[in-house]
């Protein structure tokens, strides 16, 4: 696995194999930052739930990112987030939080980019979309990415969240949500 774009293009990531994670491939981490493109990720404040090994963070950082927050309940992810952040340079923008996903919300700030790719052995997180919504945490003209088995059906709205987008790439599908138009904060 390897940062795909940005000044840290190129870098192979840490990826240890371990039960329930399944780090987002290069083609479709591509894929995401490429449509991305079309809005400033230059000094975006950038969420990454569901870490893992923070490949998705570290992405956003390699592009131009001022700072990300990751989220990983697992200890020895939060390790290979750790390793990989201090490969590419980027530990200093980064704050990292061993906690839940569920129970990290209530204590993260608005964001311009918020980044998820919840294990597709867990249900999908309509409950996580709607908090996230519901406390105000993307900031106005701010995008959700979340990933999820292109097996799953999704809603077109969670809560004041409406899915504008969603793209498929084999068995992985990229869903973009913005606050509906009536509900920017």
């Amino acid at each position: 696995m390897r940062v795909t774009g940005g000044i840290a293009r190129g870098l192979n990531l840490a990826s240890p194999k371990a039960p329930g994670v399944r780090p987002t491939t290069d083609r479709v981490r591509a894929a995401l930052f490429n449509i991305m493109s079309r809005f400033s990720i230059e000094n975006s404040i950038v969420a990454d739930l569901f870490a893992g090994t923070g490949s998705l963070g570290i992405e956003a950082l390699s592009r131009g990112a001022q700072q990300v927050d990751f989220v990983e309940e697992n200890r020895r992810q939060i390790e290979v987030i750790r390793t990989n952040l201090h490969f590419t340079g980027f530990s200093n923008f980064a704050t990292l939080y061993h906690s839940t996903v569920e129970t990290c919300l209530p204590r993260l700030q608005p964001y311009d980019i918020m980044l998820m790719d919840p294990p597709y052995t867990q249900p999908f997180p309509n409950a996580i979309l709607t908090s996230i919504g519901e406390l105000g945490l993307l900031k106005n003209k701010g995008i959700l990415v979340c990933g999820h088995s292109s097996r799953i059906e999704i809603n077109k709205n969670y809560g004041t969240l409406e899915c504008w987008d969603n793209r498929r790439y084999g068995d992985s599908s990229l869903a973009f949500f913005s606050y509906r138009e009536e509900d920017a904060k």
